[in-house]
């Protein structure tokens, strides 16, 4: 049993966790900036101070989720972490905020666990190659992506009915990459936290994280929360994993893909829910 990728794989899961809890205690007071300078006045003081402290949380996501991927050598599954994190925001929503679930949201956190447990348990048992990549594939590969999203972006401000999904999609794309590049640092480096800040590759991956959190707000403008929030989980899920295939040349086990595909059918069906309710 590979001890390491099962401590990873808690990280990640804590890390998922504090994104989506963090985002929903965000969305609960962001109607404080409707104030302006008043947000800053004492009766609004408190919800200034909650919504910073769910910010805070959120972007201290990214320690676990760093030492998750140092652990486990696997962003495409710390990437599938985030359904575990959609549950936790599924009871933030239900015990904080009221809000109320329905069958659906029931069958995907079923998926979520059946498939989050099966594919940890396989993922503890494999032994890990040695990762090698040139830079110059994950540039050439990076800047396909980001072109291919940056011209879905310019289509769907045209096209209203494309805009919730294209961004949706575009954002979970910028989460993947800040993952995936966030374990290039490690593997480029000595394989410790230490090691991969001495990389430019964690400095990228937060660039990536600020633009997917600009570009989901650009999809809430106009898109429902329906078409923007399943699409950005399962693109988050599903960009980690063609990557490992392009660059470390690691094709994933047929049961594995079974998995993630499970997962992303209960992420999308929590995503429709009451947890797109609050992330919205």
């Amino acid at each position: 049993m590979n001890h390491d990728f099962i401590l990873g794989l808690l990280l990640g899961i804590l890390a998922a966790l504090m994104l989506n809890v963090g985002k929903g205690i965000q969305k609960m007071k962001v109607r404080v900036f409707l104030h302006g300078w008043k947000m800053f006045s004492r009766e609004n003081r408190a919800d200034l101070g909650t919504w910073l402290l769910g910010l805070s949380i959120t972007a201290g996501a990214a320690l676990p989720y760093s030492l998750g991927l140092m652990l486990s050598r696997s962003p495409s599954t710390i990437s599938a972490m985030t359904g575990v994190g959609l549950i936790g925001l599924l009871v933030f929503a239900i015990k904080v905020i009221g809000e109320k679930i329905g069958a659906l949201d029931g069958l995907g956190i079923v998926l979520v666990i059946v498939g989050t447990s099966v594919l940890a348990f396989l993922g503890a048992e494999k032994e890990h190659q040695v990762r090698q990549f040139l830079d110059r594939s994950l540039i050439l590969m990076i800047l396909a992506m980001v072109l291919v999203a940056a011209s879905g972006c310019i289509i769907a401000l045209r096209f209203r009915k494309i805009h919730g999904t294209t961004f949706g999609l575009s954002a979970g794309l910028c989460i993947g990459l800040a993952i995936f590049i966030a374990d290039a640092g490690l593997v480029r480096s000595d394989g410790s936290f230490s090691g991969q800040l001495a990389t430019p590759y964690p400095y990228v991956a937060i660039g990536f994280a600020v633009v997917a959190t600009i570009t989901t707000q650009i999809g809430f403008l106009h898109g429902r929360a329906l078409e923007v929030v399943p699409s950005v989980n399962t693109a988050m899920i599903l960009t980690p994993l063609l990557l490992e295939v392009v660059i470390y040349h690691e094709w994933p086990r047929p049961a594995s893909c079974v998995l993630v595909a499970i997962i992303v059918v209960g992420v999308f069906l929590l995503s429709t829910g009451a947890a797109a309710r609050v992330a919205a």
